[in-house]
Formats: C-alpha cells, sequence, structure tokens
C-alpha cells in the first residue's frame, strides 16, 4: 500500500514536529515553534482545534494527528513508529502499547497486524525488517513473545483495549496482579522511579511501565472517559504518545490536519453524499432498490469493459430499534424485502443480537449480500467499501439518527477513481417530514466522521424549502459541497392502486410497518428496475449534476486543503481575491518544471508528465564515489550543549523525558561502544549514526557505508573522541550528507535540463488559490491581489511600496511560504516574495534581499529564477532585488520599477 500524498505530508509534519523536540528546550516550545515555522501562532489563533500545548503529562510529547473517517488512520500510525521510533536510543526497547476503543476493533486491528499479508504488517515489516511481534492481553499475561531478549531485538506492539489496565474493572485488575510468567523482567528493571505502588513487581502493567512504551491511542475521541483518566496514562509511563482520530477534544495537541478535499482528491472517499427525500418507506426501499440494480450493472459493465476490480453495491436498511409494533424494525423488515422477491441470501441483519454477516467476505464475487438491515451496529472498524446507499426507515414523526452508519457508505472501493462517476458517490435516503433537521442531523453526523466546518456551507435553519434562484442568491446548506439534497416530489414510486404518487396525506399510511406495499416493491424487483427507469434516471441525473458542481468546486478550492493556517483558523481569517481582479487572476497560471513519465496501464504504456520533486533528482546518487572529507572540529559551546537539558525550575514547562534518557544513557552507551573491538566499535558506530540520520531519500546501507567509509582509518582516540559527542559527530554527518544531495541535485537538473527531460510544463501550472488565510495583515500598501495580504517588514514592504505605486501595475501577492504557496520547483524549492501581474501583460517573480539578510542562498535562488523565466516564456519575468551591492544579474529598487514603467511604454 503506498502513501497517499496527504498522509506523506503528516509523516513530514511528525518529522518536523520530532526535530523541533530535538532543538528546543521544552515540549511547549517545541509545540509553539513547530507551528510558528508553519505561520501560525499558537498563543493568538482563533480556532476550534489550535490552542497552546497542553502539558497534562509532563515530560511526553503528547499530540495528535486529525485524519477524517476513512483517512486511513491506522495505516498512518503504522508508518508513523519508525519516526518516532528511530529518535531513541538504539538499546531502549522498541515497544508500542496500542489502544482501541472497542473489542471489534480490537480484534481487527490484532487481526490485520498479524497478518504477513495485510498491507498494516507489511509496512512495519519493512520499516523494522520483519522483526515485529503483535502481542494482545492474553499472549502478554502469558508470557509469550515479550521475554526481554525478545523485546530487546523486535518491534513488539501490545494490541489493547482501554479495559485491559483500568483499575476498576475486572479485567484491568488481571494486569496489575501477581504474574509468574514476567517474573524474569523484574531483574532488567531500568525505571526506579516509576514503579508502580499499585501493581504487583511481576503485573503486567508494571512489565509495560518499565519498558517505557510508545503509545498509539487510535480513536482518540473515544478516550477522554473515566476508563483513561490521565493517571493511568502517565502509569504506563509512555515516552511519546501519539493520537489519531477525527474529532479532537479541547485537550488535543494537533501537529497535522487532513482534509476531507484531500480525501476526496486521493479517491479515498465517495463524495459528495446524495441525500434524497422521499415521500414514504415505500418509496425509501424501492428507489434504494432500484439504485441498487442500476449501480451493480454499472458495476459489471465497467468489470467487462474497463477491466476494473469487481464492485457489487450493497444498501444499508437502517430500522428502528424494536420498540414497538409501530416502528419499522429489522425483523418484519427482513420478512417484508423476502415477500417482495428479494433472494433471502441477499438479505442479512446486523444488530447488537443478530449477526448474520459474521464470518462472511463481503468484497467476494461469491458473496450474495446485497442488503443488511441494522439499527447502529455498524460502528467504527466496519469498513465494507461496497457499502454505497444508506436508507434511513425511521417513520415520519421521528428523528432520523445516522451518525453511527453515515460513515460506513463514505471508503471508495480500493481507494480508486471509479470510471463509471455514480460509482464515486454516496447515497443517503429518507422519508421525514421535517427534511430540513434531517439535513442538519447528516451535517453533524458528518462533522462526526472528522469532516472539518469549513468543508460546509452553514444552512438558514428557518429556511423550509429552496427555489432555485434562491440558491443562486445565498449559499446554503442544499448548496454545500459535501452532500447534495433533492425534492421530495420527485421519486415517488407509482402506488399499487394506480399511477398516482404519494401525497403528505398519505404520511400516517406507513406508521406501520403494514403499511409498506410489498406489491410495488415487488414490481420493481421482478422487473429489475426496467419499469421504474424514468424514476432511476432522475435520480442518477440528479447525483450526477451535483457531483461536477463539487468536483468544480474541489478544483476551484485545491489549494486549500493543503494548507495549514486554513485548516486551523475560523473562515473569518479567510480571504478571497478582491472582485475587481477577479477577472484579471483567472488568466494568471505559474508554470513549473516537469519530466516526462511513462506510465504502464491496462492497454500498454502511455506518456505523461510528473512536477519535478528534489527527490527526483537523486536518481544514481552513489555515495561511495562522492567526497569523504568531514570536518569533526566542534566549538567549546557545542561541546558543552550535552549537559544543558534540565527541566524548567518553575514547573511551568517540561523537557521530553526520552531526551533527558538519551542523555544519561550517552555515557552508557560510550561505555558499551569501547569494549567492542576496534574495526567492530567503527562499524556499530556507523550503524548508530546511520540509524539516527534517517535520510529518507537515500537506503539506509548506503548511508551506513559511506558513514564506515568516512571513519574507517581514523585511530582509535579519534574514534573514541566521535563516541563521546555522538550528537554533534551526527549533526556533521547530516550536514556533509545534505550538502554532497544538494550539488547532485543542482548537477542533475542542469544536465536534465539540457537534454530535455525537464522542461516547463504546458499542462501543469499553478493558479492562485480563491482564498487565501491571514493571521498577520499588510496595512496601506494599495492594489493588493486579496481583500487581505501577509504583512511585510523592512526592505519588503520598501520594495512593495515602490511597485504597487507604479501605473502599469494591476496587481500584486504577497507569495505564502512554507508549503502554502507558489515555489520554483528545482534543485530547491524557491519561493519568491512577490508575484505582479502588469498592466502590460507581464508577470513578475521578486524576490528581495535587504543587507540584514543572510544571503547565503541568494546565487542559488537566483540562478534557478533566471532559468525559470528564461524556460516560461516571453510573458515570465524573475527578478531578484537588493536594497545595495546586488549580485551579478540582481538588481535594485530603482531597477525593478524602470523596467516596469519600460514594458508599459512597450505595450
Amino acid at each position: 500500500m503506498e502513501l497517499k500524498k496527504y498522509q506523506q505530508t503528516v509523516l513530514e509534519d511528525l518529522d518536523l514536529y520530532i526535530e523541533e523536540l530535538e532543538k528546543q528546550p521544552t515540549i511547549k516550545a517545541a509545540f509553539r515553534s513547530y507551528w510558528e515555522n508553519k505561520g501560525v501562532s499558537v498563543d493568538s489563533i482563533e480556532s476550534d482545534y489550535l490552542r497552546p500545548y497542553n502539558d497534562e503529562i509532563k515530560g511526553v510529547p503528547n499530540i495528535t494527528i486529525k485524519v477524517p473517517t476513512a483517512g486511513g488512520k491506522t495505516f498512518l500510525a503504522c508508518k508513523s513508529l519508525k519516526h518516532i521510533i528511530q529518535k531513541f536510543s538504539d538499546n531502549k526497547p522498541k515497544v508500542v502499547v496500542w489502544f482501541v476503543p472497542s473489542d471489534p476493533i480490537l480484534k481487527q486491528t490484532y487481526n490485520n497486524l498479524s497478518n504477513p499479508n495485510h498491507p498494516y504488517r507489511h509496512a512495519l515489516d519493512v520499516d523494522f525488517g520483519s522483526k515485529v511481534q503483535i502481542v494482545n492481553k492474553e499472549s502478554a499475561l502469558a508470557g509469550e513473545n515479550i521475554h526481554p531478549s525478545q523485546l530487546k531485538e523486535n518491534l513488539t506492539i501490545f494490541v489493547l483495549s482501554v479495559q485491559s489496565f483500568a483499575s476498576n474493572s475486572k479485567e484491568g485488575r488481571k494486569s496489575r496482579r501477581e504474574n509468574e510468567n514476567l517474573a524474569e523482567h523484574v531483574s532488567s528493571y531500568t525505571y526506579n522511579d516509576k514503579m508502580l505502588a499499585n501493581a504487583d513487581e511481576t503485573s503486567l502493567l508494571q512489565v509495560i511501565a518499565q519498558l517505557n512504551p510508545v503509545m498509539v491511542i487510535d480513536e482518540s475521541h473515544n478516550f477522554e472517559s473515566s476508563d483513561l483518566r490521565i493517571d493511568l496514562k502517565k502509569e504506563i509511563n509512555p515516552s511519546f504518545i501519539f493520537n489519531l482520530t477525527a474529532t479532537p477534544k479541547n485537550n488535543s495537541n494537533i501537529i497535522s490536519f487532513v482534509d476531507a478535499m484531500q480525501l476526496k482528491i486521493e479517491n479515498m472517499v465517495k463524495l459528495p453524499v446524495i441525500v434524497y427525500n422521499h415521500k414514504s418507506t415505500t418509496d425509501v426501499i424501492t428507489n434504494a432498490i432500484l439504485l441498487q440494480h442500476s449501480l451493480e450493472e454499472k458495476a459489471k459493465k465497467q468489470q467487462t469493459e474497463k477491466k476494473t476490480k469487481y464492485i457489487r453495491p450493497i444498501v444499508l436498511f437502517q430500522a428502528q430499534p424494536k420498540t414497538s409494533d409501530n416502528n419499522i424494525n429489522f425483523e418484519k423488515l427482513k420478512t417484508k424485502l423476502i415477500e417482495s422477491g428479494i433472494p433471502e441470501e441477499q438479505v442479512k441483519i446486523k444488530t447488537a443480537e443478530i449477526d448474520e454477516i459474521k464470518n462472511i467476505d463481503l468484497m467476494s464475487e461469491n458473496c450474495e449480500v446485497r442488503y443488511i438491515i441494522t439499527v447502529n451496529a455498524l460502528k467504527e472498524g466496519w469498513d465494507c467499501q461496497f457499502a454505497y446507499i444508506l436508507a434511513s426507515l425511521a417513520n415520519k414523526s421521528a428523528k432520523i439518527d445516522v451518525e453511527q452508519i453515515l460513515g460506513r457508505v463514505l471508503r471508495l472501493p480500493y481507494a480508486k477513481q471509479q470510471p463509471t462517476e455514480l460509482l464515486n458517490l454516496s447515497y443517503v435516503f429518507t422519508c421525514q417530514a421535517d427534511f430540513q433537521e434531517t439535513l442538519k442531523r447528516i451535517v453533524e453526523s458528518l462533522n462526526n466522521a472528522g469532516f472539518s466546518k469549513r468543508d460546509f456551507r452553514v444552512a438558514n435553519d428557518s429556511q423550509s424549502e429552496i427555489t432555485k434562484e434562491e440558491e443562486k442568491e445565498e449559499p446554503s446548506l442544499f448548496s454545500n459541497p459535501l452532500f447534495v439534497s433533492t425534492p421530495t416530489d420527485v421519486y415517488s414510486t407509482p402506488s399499487n392502486s394506480g399511477g398516482s404518487s404519494y401525497t403528505t396525506t398519505d404520511y400516517h399510511q406507513e406508521d406501520d410497518i403494514e403499511g409498506i406495499e410489498v406489491n410495488v416493491i415487488k414490481r420493481s424487483v421482478d422487473s429489475n428496475g426496467n419499469n421504474n427507469g424514468d424514476i432511476t434516471q432522475k435520480l442518477e441525473e440528479s447525483a450526477l449534476k451535483q457531483s461536477n458542481n463539487y468536483n468544480e468546486f474541489i478544483a476551484e478550492n485545491e489549494g486549500e486543503s493543503n494548507d495549514p493556517v486554513v485548516q486551523v483558523t475560523d473562515m473569518n481569517n479567510n480571504y478571497p481575491i478582491k472582485a475587481v481582479f477577479a477577472e484579471a487572476v483567472k488568466d494568471v497560471t505559474l508554470p513549473v518544471f516537469v519530466q516526462k513519465v511513462e506510465n504502464i496501464g491496462l492497454f500498454g504504456s502511455e506518456t505523461g508528465y510528473s512536477q519535478v520533486e528534489k527527490s527526483d533528482l537523486l536518481e544514481g546518487l552513489d555515495l561511495s564515489i562522492e567526497d569523504h572529507k568531514i570536518d569533526f572540529t566542534r566549538s567549546s559551546v557545542e561541546m558543552e550543549q550535552i549537559d544543558l537539558v534540565s527541566d524548567n525550575t518553575d514547573g511551568s514547562d517540561s523537557v521530553p523525558i526520552h531526551k533527558q534518557l538519551n542523555m544519561k544513557q550517552l555515557e552508557s552507551i560510550k561505555q558499551q561502544l569501547l569494549s567492542i573491538p576496534p574495526d567492530g566499535k567503527k562499524r556499530q558506530l556507523a550503524s548508530t549514526i546511520a540509524k539516527r540520520l534517517n535520510m529518507q531519500e537515500l537506503s539506509e546501507k548506503m548511508v551506513l557505508d559511506y558513514i564506515y567509509d568516512c571513519i574507517k582509518n581514523l585511530d582509535n582516540n579519534a574514534i573514541e573522541d566521535l563516541i563521546t559527542f555522538q550528537l554533534q559527530t551526527t549533526e556533521a554527518f547530516k550536514l556533509k550528507i545534505k550538502s554532497i544531495m544538494n550539488s547532485y541535485c543542482h548537477k542533475t537538473f542542469k544536465d536534465w535540463l539540457d537534454i530535455g527531460r525537464i522542461k516547463i510544463g504546458k499542462s501543469l501550472t499553478y493558479s492562485l488559490p480563491k482564498h487565501i488565510a491571514v493571521t498577520n495583515k499588510m496595512v496601506g500598501v494599495q492594489k493588493g491581489l486579496y481583500k487581505e495580504e501577509d504583512n511585510v517588514n523592512g526592505f519588503e514592504s520598501k520594495v512593495i511600496s515602490a511597485i504597487a505605486n507604479d501605473d502599469n501595475v494591476e496587481f500584486w501577492h504577497r507569495n505564502q511560504e512554507r508549503g502554502k504557496g507558489y515555489f520554483i520547483n528545482g534543485f530547491i524549492n524557491h519561493y519568491p516574495d512577490f508575484i505582479v501581474k502588469l498592466r502590460s501583460g507581464q508577470i513578475l517573480l521578486v524576490e528581495t534581499k535587504g543587507d540584514d539578510r543572510d544571503n547565503s542562498d541568494s546565487s542559488r535562488k537566483l540562478e534557478l529564477g533566471r532559468t525559470w523565466a528564461n524556460a516560461a516564456g516571453g510573458n515570465y519575468r524573475y527578478y531578484m532585488v537588493f536594497d545595495n551591492n546586488p549580485l551579478y544579474g540582481a538588481i535594485t529598487i530603482n531597477d525593478l520599477i524602470k523596467k516596469i514603467r519600460d514594458f508599459a511604454n512597450h505595450i
């Protein structure tokens, strides 16, 4: 299973946060610095999700990833473990306590992580060299696969439920009792200050606490109850807490957000959700069956003609609990469906008491199930990707409650865009008198599935109906890009007595299940929907129309989905393009460098183009033939830094315990290394450094061999010095290898450009987003493209003020950095300071360099910028502007203004 782009971004965010943990003196400072680097101040931002770091577990990094339902949280957790664990010392056992919120998810997670053929386990095996042990509570209590020697050799994951350690439960008390199976661990305990008074020294809880594990909390929003209090987290003595949830609680320290649009773009979810309201439960059932028939026929057709994978669309009928004879309960509904002519093997019940889909592989081509009747038993962990239609059969007066199972129809089969657009959508059928209230509850359900409020459009709650004219004038819930509603009078099924449709006076007829007209449903079943083509066509036409609208919305707003500031701020902090520039900006596109790629498909190879990434330019890099000279000279300041880590005296903040432990363990590691024979000592040091570097763009073996080659001829005194100052040694190798990589990328870029492998793309271009998020606004400069622009200081302000005052300037924009704005992609990623559109037609990229700036990278930026402008064509220019003493090829402010005026004179 390959990482999706947004998943890779999450891992990059995790790496950036861990880097700040290594650099900053305290956990709070690391969290603050991490978000400052993204342009967000956690001390002043107004956000429902982001606030100053909550240090409830002192000395332990405790962070959260916000990922919507169907975003692949478990896979992300698997891929995150190496990123976290590699920062610990080598002699620390690689132990993970993986908490899940319920027994069904416990079983599912344990089975998937244990299965060598499952993508989750495969990811772990790749990252940890197949040295992985998965342990549940029963095997842990028996001491299986957790012998001290096994814990040193393997990654060991304890998959546990909340109740496993809760002191107020029977199951929890088992984990605190004396256990002779675990007695051998006592001699290896190292955290004497963490010994638990309320657990035997041989208990499972005591053993895990002494292992100082990484804690993964899946669906962490479920762990805020009394079952897992803060004191229990403290008892487990974690080294790092990694939370994953769709709906973070107020005390969450979020470092990464995944947006619903990102899931849609990566083909993870079936969006938009198309919501149909009907006049009767007969209509709901009949039309759900009709749509199922139609979708299945389309799935069969594309499987035959397009060679796609097998899909069998499934309807989830949400019946009401068996509380009275007047409710549509699951047993009566199954009888009605069978009486209507649906084969019994196609209808199954899944409730808390009855589980007819247990041990059935719903994804199998041999499976007959097309209809599943449930109440709310399909909760987290049930992820059949063939579920397409949620048909709610609550009576007219009941409030529809789809929260528990709406997320079950959101997963896109095989995480792949289907050729048939109708198979890329999900559907909700209801029959509610108060449809506005129904829509509100669906919105709440989508929110609870992790789709943030920026993905919705606020409804006018007093609006009972909406006309097309009203929809144009005021965006409402009906224009919500995530789901679309339809009128109630279009999808009524002809009644058994004639051709008339149900009317509002018929509502009472179906308060009892006997009111469902079996013959109407039977006629549709017998004809396989052929006699109801008009109804099905209207259903599908409406869905396609709204899908097209949604896809347009995605295309227009894709840039916002990757903007962390947009994701954590209220919509009030988002500013659109000024109306006066709306037309002019449509023609503004910024080229990017692309390379030709060959896509191998079912029907042969196909040539395409992809944006050049820095990692592409490392193709063929061989460190063994590169320069091996490294300067290990350290300043006295650097040598002293090893002793600087300590807790704040006032107790207001804390240092990561693992960082303190690493410091304490350095001497122990040093003594271990010094006891090894000379050549083995060098190889062990090289291995330790290579693991700490984690150069993901290069193979660990290549890096290890390079490090060893650099130190293999050093004498014993020099090696002992490198061992003593391991942190500084690691940093020296990091700087050296990064320098080699940068030089190699530079050369490769020029070579590929020269032979035509790289060129400016015609189809791949960057368009300015419809909105930007601004936290620190600029004041007093005219012609900004957006209603608010990011503030600038000093020389930048001087440059943009001069630009804005020229008559030939139509508009300008302060380009946003750090992954939010436009960058020239090459041997570096260069974000110019300003994008300027001239009335004479030219588009300028302007980079400013004041005298107070470190210009060490200016020459590389200037080279790349001028290369880009030469390749982009006559309407594009790049200028690097200095206050004084410009580099060769750069200019001053006066030079820039003169050029802008000269463009106007030569129109």
